[in-house]
């Protein structure tokens, strides 16, 4: 990350167009692309209660309203319910006249100390007690207009689904009369095919659940109290909008009539890729558990860039490689990388027509075919290109023109003293290096004084690996991926 409280300082450019960054975008390694949270397509895997890690399937979260039944939270301040234990005196079943201690629970906020006592609720026998809920007094008719919209959707469908068969019918039709001339035949045995309106698919027509209008009335239940401009308010007793927003079926006026509200449900989602349709995010089922199946957070696969030193002509960045394949990085200046993107446009171009020959459309192509084709390449160029030059910059970095290995990570080369050998690198562009971190030196120039906030940007080249390339055998081959950055430089 740029820094611990200010990650928006160094953003990298989406596929979409959008300035993210790093830590919260995705590398698809099927793509070979960067990917932020709208470029994927989010699936709900488990629904689970965050306080209790109770796993609710999605029938029962659907009947319950998305709400756990054992867990609560204050209406005051919206903190977590903690249940207390305490003893009172009951007369005894065997004698009346002898009192015996019985244990009772009650609910209390360890935040703003409210409890349920405050709101007029007796204490329960048990600590999972049957808490009262929130009664809604308009039920019923909100019942009834569920159940007539419900129905208008099904019969909707059902006209839909009679318009597709009769469809498909006359297209068979006109298929058996155009190619094999059976129009007179078909004609003849009409009545013998299955269709529709016959016995053995006929299905009822849905009807339609009938509900009352609602009828407008000038008298109102909410009548205002006499005493409300004369009375002193006490706001402590008035409970604010979001109190009342928060219970929407009783939206209590007074605080006394406030009740404990159940806990929502959270959910745990996967991520995928809109493109390819490969998961980049899928984690564990047990809601114990903080793991991940599958995490392909750019933090781990694409070279951060850190600003290491700022001043007013120079400028040091730290890049740090944490994937787990060493990699070469080159840092481009946005016309650099014009002029590379274009003779590799013209190549993957020249690629697709020699494609198009063999007649392999993208419609037919699937999986890693699709994400290695010329044109689906040539595409991610283009677009990459487009965006890239929307930017609007006021400071040229004078880059290194040699590319900087950055070897794997290593969690022992942490607490080793030695730097790799053997490097033939320019001392005035590399400052120096740790395990996977190296620190380069990149001088500015400033070219609009007017505009206090400076911005800078280039192009990340770096060699990333396909995924399903990974073998013993065979030494996976890097794939140049081009990501534009930009950096937000503030008042230098």
């Amino acid at each position: 990350m740029t820094h611990l409280f200010k990650s928006e300082k160094v953003q990298y450019l989406c596929t979409c167009g959008s300035l993210k960054p790093l830590c919260r975008t995705y590398f698809c390694r099927h793509c070979l692309a960067l990917k932020c949270g709208e470029c994927v397509f989010h699936e709900v895997d488990i629904l689970y209660c965050s306080n209790c890690l109770e796993n609710v399937p999605p029938g029962e979260a659907r009947v319950k309203k998305n709400q756990c039944s054992e867990c609560f939270e204050c209406p005051v301040c919206d903190q977590l319910l903690l249940t207390r234990a305490t003893n009172i005196q009951i007369p005894s079943a065997e004698d009346s006249s002898k009192l015996v201690p019985k244990k009772m629970f009650y609910l209390v906020c360890g935040f703003c100390r409210w409890t349920t006592r405050e709101a007029g609720l007796p204490d329960q026998p048990s600590a999972t007690g049957s808490w009262p809920d929130s009664d809604n007094v308009n039920s019923v008719r909100v019942g009834a207009l569920l159940e007539h919209y419900r129905s208008l959707a099904q019969l909707d469908k059902f006209e839909k689904e009679q318009k597709r068969q009769l469809k498909r019918r006359s297209n068979y039709l006109s298929f058996t009369a155009d190619k094999y001339s059976l129009s007179a035949l078909a004609a003849r045995k009409r009545s013998g095919l299955p269709f529709a309106g016959s016995l053995g698919m006929k299905k009822e027509t849905p009807q339609i659940y009938k509900v009352e209008p609602a009828v407008a009335s000038e008298e109102t239940d909410d009548a205002l109290d006499p005493d409300i401009f004369t009375k002193i308010l006490t706001l402590s007793n008035v409970t604010t909008i979001d109190q009342r927003i928060r219970q929407p079926e009783r939206q209590p006026v007074k605080s006394e009539d406030l009740i404990p509200i159940h806990k929502f449900l959270s959910v745990r989602r996967s991520q995928r890729c809109r493109f390819c349709e490969h998961n980049l995010s899928k984690p564990e089922y047990n809601p114990s558990s903080i793991k991940f199946k599958i995490h392909l957070g750019a933090f781990y696969h694409v070279p951060d860039v850190i600003i290491y030193r700022l001043a007013r002509d120079d400028m040091q960045l730290r890049l740090c490689n944490r994937s787990q394949y060493p990699t070469h990085v080159r840092l481009l200046s946005l016309d650099q990388f014009a002029l590379i993107a274009h003779s590799k446009i013209d190549e993957l171009e020249r690629s697709c027509g020699e494609a198009e020959k063999e007649k392999k459309s993208a419609s037919s192509m699937v999986g890693h075919e699709l994400c290695e084709s010329p044109a689906t390449q040539a595409a991610n160029l283009k677009s990459c290109l487009r965006n890239a030059f929307k930017e609007k910059v006021n400071v040229v970095l004078q880059l290194p023109n040699e590319p900087i290995l950055l070897p794997a990570r290593d969690d022992l080369a942490e607490y080793e003293l030695t730097a790799p050998q053997n490097l033939k690198e320019d001392p005035k562009a590399v400052l120096w290096r740790k395990g996977n971190k190296v620190v380069i030196s990149a001088p500015l120039t400033v070219i609009d004084d007017e505009l206090e906030d400076k911005r800078t940007g280039f192009v990340f080249e770096f060699g990333a690996v396909r995924a399903g390339f990974e073998t013993k055998e065979v030494q996976p081959q890097p794939t140049n991926v081009y990501i534009p950055v930009f950096i937000s430089l503030g008042k230098i």
